[in-house]
This record gives structure tokens, sequence and C-alpha cells, in this order.
């Protein structure tokens, strides 16, 4: 049974519609996958809807960017959530909103050090999704002021540099609240970035109930560690 249970489309930062993914996951015999956008469920009905057509089984998901004050960010998945849960959405508008904003102030500062970008094409680049720095990263391509992604986000967007804008995030203890009052599994995602048994104990006591550990930024010994 080949599933993937980590993917991103349009509605975040991902380069598919949810539609599409269900489709491109069928030619590849995928049999069941989650869509898990970055801080929105917007896509889920889409994706539902194509996986029924197709006969692939499709959970709903999305992944929570999230801050602990002591220890930098995470990002936690949610499975099989109650979609129409109010406390949960009600989340998601005010992280949409921040996300906004933010690209607003990032905007507006790299049009002070020179860079003019118009916000109306950034948000056009990201479509029906969430504003993010990904699509802002498009724009400075688009108009000649990086080469890639990678540029992009080393010259203007990262900690320091002229585009940088601090993100509003929720807590690890409130992402995995949320998604437990919502039914949903709650499991950190590619811990490699930073992971620890003392922080894995931590976000068990808050409710973890899982760890991602099939990840491409996880080494093979990382897998094994995270498996066992």
């Amino acid at each position: 049974m080949a599933i993937d249970l980590h993917l991103h489309s349009t509605y975040s930062d991902g380069c598919l519609t949810p539609g599409q993914i269900v489709e491109h996951a069928h030619q590849a015999g995928i049999t069941a996958l989650a869509l898990t956008d970055h801080d929105t469920l917007d896509g889920i009905p889409e994706a539902l809807a194509r996986g029924k057509e197709l006969g692939i089984t499709v959970l709903p998901g999305l992944e929570l960017s999230c801050g602990q004050e002591d220890q930098g960010g995470y990002h936690i998945l949610g499975y099989k959530m109650d979609c129409n849960y109010e406390p949960l959405l009600v989340q998601l508008r005010q992280l949409s909103i921040a996300r906004a904003a933010r690209a607003d102030r990032i905007v507006a500062q790299l049009a002070a050090v020179g860079i003019q970008l118009a916000g109306s094409r950034v948000r056009e680049i990201a479509g029906a999704g969430v504003v993010g720095r990904p699509h802002i990263a498009e724009a400075l391509i688009e108009q000649g002021f990086a080469e890639d992604k990678q540029d992009a986000f080393r010259r203007y967007l990262s900690p320091g540099q002229p585009g940088y804008v601090p993100r509003y995030r929720l807590s690890v203890a409130q992402a995995i609240g949320l998604i437990r009052a919502a039914r949903g599994i709650p499991v950190w995602a590619h811990p490699g970035q930073n992971f620890s048994l003392e922080r894995l104990e931590q976000f068990q006591e808050y409710g973890l109930l899982g760890v991602e550990i099939w990840h491409p930024d996880h080494s093979a010994e990382q897998m094994l560690r995270f498996a066992d």
C-alpha cells in the first residue's frame, strides 16, 4: 500500500491544485493521501471530491506553523479533523489575516531599500492560497531581483535581511490542542530539524500522537532513529 501523508497544494506553497495532486497520486499508484496545506483547510473539498472520483482515500489535513518560546519554530501536522470545527476555523482565519499583513509589511520594507514589488502582483502569484514568503520570492525572481527562491530568501527574506518580518505563530501546545479538540491526530512534522527526546516528551504531554519519519530532509540514520 503506497501512501503520502504530507502534501501541499496551490492553497499554500505547492505548485499543483488539490485535484491535480490527487490525479498525480493516482498515476503514481498511491492509494491514500493527506492534503496538508500550511494553515488552511480550503483545498480539502476539491481533494476529497477528486479522490472519490478516482477511488483514492483522501484524509483531510493541514500543517500548522508554530513557535516554541525557548526553542524556535516547529510544524505540527493534523489529520482527520472535523473541518467544520468553529474554533479551528476562527484560528485559521486569524492566521490568514496575519499572513496577509506580514506580506504587506515585507513589500513595504523592500520598497524602503529600493526594491519595488506590487502587493497586488504578490497576491496574484499566491492565487487562492495564503500569501507567504515563497510568493514574494517568486515576485523577486520575476522582476530580476533574485536568481531563484534560495537566492531570494538568502538576500532578502531571511532573518537579518531587509525583507524579513517575524511571523505570528501558534504555540505548539495551542496547535496540538486545537487539532485534538477537532477530533484530529496531531503529528510532529519533519522533526529532524530540531529533535530531542525531551522535546518529544513535552509535546506528548500536550497531546501529540505521532512523529513524521519518512521525509526528504531526514537522513537515513534519522529515519531509523525516529522509527525506533
